[in-house]
């Protein structure tokens, strides 16, 4: 957006002793290597860099104009936060001292002699011309419009004119009821979030002065959506119905009545449909166009009259020694000021070489962006790109990644060079969780800001992935973007299903009822209060049928809370039980019979082929293998939910089978689509999906599942031997680990590979309760986790394994 507004007349500033050239000659012939037509956000940018390198006088400023205005604060002026004073400066202060200003306009141009004409009859000659005339208001297309603005009591303004917006808040603040209206019109505008942001000022002052309750408030639109990026849209249209701001769309206002104080509205589809609506407050986004000179100007523009660039590097379609920068030109992105810094880059750079006779290379994205005040302290920051694509989102892509859990960061860091940027989220670690359902560690020990752990050239998007499809290479997001990639890992890992089991959510909800699960952020230290809170009776742990994420979690939990009570002496008065869907307690059978020794001398009951179907406030109810229902009473219930991989997954019948991603099991390729490769739980690798009724999946405990370490390094090298053509030959064991705690002291490690083959790297039995066992959980796991894993430098424990354990004992 050209951002700086313009008006003409020069006006003399005392106090003013900056030294540059500014012409008073009639009927002049001018020459110079670089002319800037406007003097407006990308003018005086673009004056600046090239002054700076060019000789005295060698850049020429077309600007007529001796008053500089920041239109960005015309907002807050028609919301009476500031005045039209503090926006304005004098063209002396802001234009550069090493460039001629020439105090006049453009009247036309001729591109084929490197001439412009100007309104005082000046002749300019140029070798480079950049463009930066902005738009100007159209108040004719609208009749009426210019004797209501110019009529102070007739309740319409506008804030995109310096001359209008302090108009506006007289309006806004002398409001006393009645129907409010606010328009968007059916032309490209300077800011398109500025004619919201007046109707939610508006509405917060009307709030504050206790007329809100008294008034109607429209928001007229000539498009078929309230803000063009999806993402925000939504976040917009909450707010408008939050605020009770009615939003008609496809609207355009058409006429204005002031003596009557009618507006006038026609439908986009059908002009011919008329609406008249009384008004007592008329705030009106006015038509905008680009100034005549450009509307004459044919083989310079398109048939709207703007500037016809290439969109990336902003370079004339036709006449390569002239470039656009700002609202004038036909870029198809949203015309911001924040366009104009990444703009002014571009032009910079590729104007240089252009002058320098090679080829322009750098490239602008459409990168614009719009602070959306919603009341007078909030606002939601729009930044996008080019196709309304959020500035996270990365149109196309070498290697997509999709998933942030452990295999995904793993294998970025991996692949770190390919990439180029990087945002934050929040990235959880979750086999601390356990242990923070225990109380042995605190939750801020089980998050970090993924800043920390991504690589800094790394782009992150922030946005979930909702639909595969990947016979075109495409991944459509769940904000209704596109990103095309050319290589791809699913790393999406596993989704807890609470509605699995009627009540379950609203259980885990209420933080009266001592229900709770350490398998999710939201509620382990629920987890940690309800172990504490105990006092003894039935406590209650649960297993499902269906696949999920680390089934020794749910022992551990059990075993840490029994230890907790046996230390604070209410064991006696405690019954432990474990309900478990499948018939057996533990996929490989030389750790489910050390676990199940371990139960039994801690007294615990274990029911196998009880799947868990209701939870009621203080029942448990669950189903046998007959279709039986059995109810039991809990004073405590531990409920590990059903899981599955996500529906952008599932519902991709071309890569899921079964719901997982189907990938062969050895080099983690997609059965059928060699630049697929999967990581993590998704994954139908046969680690995860044992024979046995109840599965030993891959224990979403990260480095918990430390086959993550050992997948991602596959992944990484084999998907780098694809994309140079070669057949991936890294292949992945199926490894796996899982460290049960069973005391605040001990705990027991098991390893294994395919075919439930144990795989231990300690010289003794890992089986049996040990205190190393337990220091390694707490203490060495979480430290390779961070500062190992997730950056790709951990490749399972063969190294350690070879030097302690040389035997294979």
């Amino acid at each position: 957006m050209n951002s700086i507004l313009c008006k003409a007349g020069f006006k003399a500033t005392p106090g003013i002793a900056r030294c540059f050239s500014v012409t008073a000659v009639k009927n002049a012939d001018y020459s110079c290597k670089l002319l800037v037509i406007g003097g407006g956000t990308g003018g005086c940018t673009m004056a600046a860099k090239f002054a700076r390198r060019l000789k005295k006088d060698a850049v020429i400023v077309l600007e007529p104009s001796s008053d500089h205005y920041y239109q960005p604060l015309f907002t807050l002026v028609g919301a009476g936060v500031t005045s039209v004073a503090t926006t304005r400066r004098h063209a002396r202060s802001v234009l550069p001292d090493r460039a001629k200003w020439l105090q006049d306009s453009a009247q036309s141009v001729d591109p084929k002699n490197n001439k412009v004409k100007t309104t005082n009859g000046h002749t300019i000659n140029y070798e480079y011309m950049i463009i930066a005339a902005g738009l100007v208001n159209d108040y004719a297309k609208v009749p009426g419009l210019t004797e209501a603005l110019k009529d102070k009591s007739s309740g319409v303004s506008t804030i995109f004119s310096q001359d209008y917006c302090e108009k506006t808040w007289s309006d806004i603040k002398n409001f006393k009821g009645g129907d409010a209206i606010f328009t968007y019109p059916d032309t490209p505008i300077k800011c398109p979030g500025a004619p919201q942001k007046i109707a939610y000022m508006a509405d917060a002052y009307f709030n504050k002065s206790n007329v809100r309750s008294k008034c109607n408030i429209t928001y007229n639109t000539c498009l078929p959506v309230i803000f063009g990026v999806k993402k925000y849209a939504d976040v917009l249209l909450k707010i408008a119905n939050r605020k009770n701001i009615k939003v008609n769309y496809k609207t355009v206002l058409k006429e204005i009545r002031p003596a009557q104080k009618e507006a006038v509205f026609i439908h986009t589809d059908d002009h011919t449909k008329q609406v008249t609506l009384p008004y007592n407050l008329l705030h009106v986004t006015p038509p905008m166009k680009t100034p005549s000179f450009l509307q004459s100007s044919e083989g310079l523009v398109d048939a709207a009259g703007y500037l016809t660039v290439d969109k990336y590097t902003l370079q004339h379609t036709k006449y390569d020694n002239i470039y656009g920068i700002g609202d004038c030109t036909n870029t198809p992105n949203s015309k911001t000021a924040a366009a104009i810094a990444k703009q002014s880059y571009v032009v910079e750079q590729n104007l240089l070489r252009t002058m320098g006779a090679t080829t322009p290379l750098r490239r602008y994205d459409g990168y614009g962006a719009c602070p959306l005040v919603t009341s007078y302290n909030t606002c939601v920051l729009a930044e996008f790109v080019y196709d309304g694509v959020p500035r996270e989102s990365n149109g196309k892509c070498k290697l997509l990644i999709v998933g942030g859990g452990t295999g995904g960061c793993s294998v970025a860091w991996r692949l770190a060079k390919k990439f180029n940027d990087k945002d934050i989220i929040v990235h959880y670690y979750q086999p601390l969780f356990t242990l923070v359902g225990a109380g042995l560690k605190e939750f801020k020990h089980s998050h970090r800001p993924t800043r920390s752990i991504l690589p800094r050239n790394v782009i992150w998007l922030k946005d979930a992935a909702d639909e595969f499809d990947p016979c075109n290479n495409v991944v459509y997001t769940a904000c209704g973007y596109k990103v095309r990639y050319e290589h791809m890992v699913v790393a999406v890992g596993l989704k807890n299903d609470y509605e699995q089991v009627i009540g379950l959510k609203d259980a885990l909800d209420n933080p009266l009822l001592p229900v709770s699960t350490t398998y999710s952020p939201d509620y382990c230290q629920k987890c940690w209060y309800c172990v504490k809170s105990f006092r003894g009776g039935h406590a209650l742990f649960t297993f499902p049928k269906t696949p999920g994420k680390c089934s020794g979690a749910a022992q551990k939990i059990m075993y840490l809370a029994n230890d907790y009570w046996r230390l604070n002496k209410i064991d006696s008065l405690t019954n432990i039980t474990y309900n478990t869907a499948g018939n057996i307690l533990f996929g490989i059978s030389k750790y489910a019979g050390s676990l199940q020794k371990i139960a039994m001398n801690k007294n615990i009951t274990i029911n196998y082929n009880l799947e868990l179907i209701e939870v009621t406030p203080r029942e448990a109810i669950f189903m046998d293998s007959h279709g039986q229902i059995i109810y039991l009473p809990y004073k405590f219930l531990h409920v590990t939910p059903s899981m599955s991989p996500p529906a952008c997954l599932t519902k991709c019948e071309e890569l899921a089978v079964k719901n997982y991603l189907d990938v062969d099991k050895h080099t983690l390729q997609h059965t059928r689509y060699n630049n697929i490769y999967g990581v993590g739980d998704c994954v139908n690798t046969p680690n995860s999906k044992t024979a046995a009724a109840i599965n030993l999946i891959n224990y979403n405990s990260y480095l918990y599942r430390d086959f993550s370490g050992k997948q991602s390094y596959a992944v990484a090298c084999n998907i780098w031997q694809t994309m140079y053509g070669k057949k991936p030959s890294v292949k992945y064991d199926g490894y796996c680990a899982c460290p049960v705690l069973t005391s605040f002291k001990t705990g027991i490690l098991a390893e294994f590979v395919y075919d439930k083959i144990p795989h231990e790297t300690f010289p003794f039995d890992q089986s049996k309760e040990s205190r190393i066992i337990y220091f390694v959980n707490n203490n060495v796991l979480p430290y390779i986790y961070w500062n190992k894993l997730i950056k790709g430098k951990w490749n399972g424990p063969s190294r350690i394994r070879r030097i302690i354990n040389p035997l294979r004992r």
